[in-house]
């Protein structure tokens, strides 16, 4: 047998891989490398709580819809406010992109974040809160630039108010657009 013949080199074979084996066992992991990011308000889960609210609760609201000059006012109620609300959701300032880019100002019951970093589409969020500490009011700015388009956003929510979003849109091919929708609550 071809194994037999070669018990010397075999057995320094396994011996070499035993070693290594333990060599790697008993090295202490490489540290990861940790980031220290500042922890922002949960703006996502915040707003998926009030969908969920909103959608038990099932109020009317007086909703404003404004495209450039036409204008409309309805009192109806939401059906989907997952969908109605999904501009506010996909405000999320934990996302790592965001790391090191905003600075934050706060006073008693108002934290305003803002950046100066063009590239990024966050401009500015003023979240107010309440005397108890619970967040009441939102209102966040977005800037949105690329080779086609440029889109500057307005979102505004008031909890048991009402919201608004106001766009304004610069299309390469299509012009200027302007958006307006705002809905307040009935009492």
């Amino acid at each position: 047998m071809y194994w037999c013949k070669n018990k010397k080199a075999s057995g320094k074979a396994v011996m070499a891989v035993v070693v290594t084996a333990l060599f790697l066992c008993c090295t202490p992991s490489p540290k990861e490398r940790t980031i220290k990011r500042e922890a922002h308000f949960d703006i996502p889960g915040y707003f998926n709580a009030e969908i969920a609210r909103l959608a038990q609760e099932n109020p009317t609201i007086n909703k404003t819809v404004i495209k450039d000059s036409l204008s409309e006012t309805r009192e109806i109620q939401i059906a989907d406010w997952e969908t109605e609300l999904s501009s506010f959701v996909s405000i999320d300032l934990n996302k790592p992109v965001y790391t090191g880019i905003l600075e934050k100002d706060s006073t008693a019951n108002k934290i305003k974040i803002t950046s100066s970093d063009p590239k990024i589409d966050i401009s500015s969020v003023e979240i107010e809160y309440n005397e108890n500490g619970v967040p009441i009011e939102f209102r966040i700015q977005r800037n949105i630039e690329n080779s086609l388009y440029k889109t500057h956003e307005t979102l505004r929510y008031t909890q048991k108010k009402g919201y608004s979003l106001e766009k304004h849109q610069s299309v390469l091919v299509l012009g200027e657009k302007y958006y307006h929708i705002e809905g307040v609550f009935n009492p």
